[in-house]
C-alpha cells in the first residue's frame, strides 16, 4: 500500500517503484510488466488479498486496504474520449499514474498513424475483460465465501460506515436464491435497520452491524 513500493492511484504497478528496472515507456514493445498496471495482475491481487483476509490471522492487510486497492481498481476501468467524456472500458495495460491505457495509446497509431494489422488491428485491448470484477465484488467486498456441503460463509470486507447501503440480490448458491443487503437507516429497502441475509425471500440473519456469519443452509 505504499507509493515508494506498488500503491498507485490506477495501480498496484507491477514492479516496485523503487527497484532500479521499475518504467513506465511509450516506446519498445506495446506490453510491458516492469511497471505498468495490468487489470489481470491486479485481479489476482485482490483476490490473494481476500484470501488472506478470510483465510489467515494477521494485521498486515486490512478490509480497508482491500475497499481502497478495489475502488482505485475501479476507477481505472474507463477511458477518456477526446471530447472530454469518461465511459466505462478495460482494455490491456495502464499507466499507473494518469489512468491512460498505454498499449492502445500506442498501437492506434502504430503504423503511419494508424492501427496495424499485424498487431492485431484496429481496436485491439478493447473489452479486455479479464479482470474477474464481477468476482471481486462477490466473494471479496460483500463476502459470500462458498463452502462445501451445505454451509455458507459470508464475511463483507467492506469498512465500517463506508456507505450507508449495499444489495447483492438473487445468487443462486446450493439451489437456493441469496440476498445480502445492508440499511443504516431502514429507509433504502424499507426492510428493517442493519444487516441481513435471505435465502429464498426468508430472513435466516439479522444483525444491527455488518458482521462476519457462518450459516447452514
Amino acid at each position: 500500500m505504499s507509493p515508494e513500493h506498488f500503491c498507485a492511484n490506477y495501480g498496484p504497478t507491477t514492479t516496485e517503484q523503487n527497484s532500479p528496472g521499475f518504467r513506465i515507456m511509450y516506446e519498445g514493445h506495446e506490453c510491458q510488466w516492469n511497471g505498468p498496471s495490468w487489470p489481470y495482475a491486479t485481479s489476482v491481487t485482490l483476490t490473494a488479498m481476500a484470501n488472506l483476509l478470510n483465510e489467515y490471522n494477521q494485521t498486515e492487510v486490512t478490509g480497508s486496504d482491500y475497499f481502497k486497492l478495489l475502488k482505485n481498481y475501479a476507477g481505472s476501468h474507463q477511458l477518456k474520449l477526446e471530447d472530454g467524456r469518461n465511459v466505462p472500458w478495460i482494455d490491456e495495460n495502464l499507466n499507473p499514474f494518469t489512468g491512460d491505457w498505454i498499449s492502445r495509446t500506442r498501437l492506434r497509431n502504430w503504423n503511419n498513424g494508424s492501427w496495424s494489422d499485424e498487431k492485431g488491428g484496429v481496436e485491439r485491448g478493447k473489452d479486455y475483460n479479464h479482470s474477474t470484477f464481477c468476482d471481486l465484488v462477490i466473494t471479496g467486498l460483500i463476502g459470500i465465501r462458498p463452502q462445501s456441503g451445505n454451509s455458507l460463509i459470508i464475511n463483507p470486507l467492506l469498512p465500517a460506515d463506508t456507505w450507508d447501503y449495499f444489495c447483492l440480490d438473487n445468487i443462486l448458491y446450493h439451489g437456493k436464491i441469496l440476498t445480502v443487503f445492508y440499511d443504516k437507516t431502514g429507509k433504502r429497502y424499507k426492510r428493517g435497520k442493519g444487516f441481513f441475509v435471505l435465502a429464498d425471500g426468508k430472513v435466516i440473519v439479522s444483525s444491527k452491524t455488518i458482521k462476519k456469519v457462518t450459516l447452514q443452509l
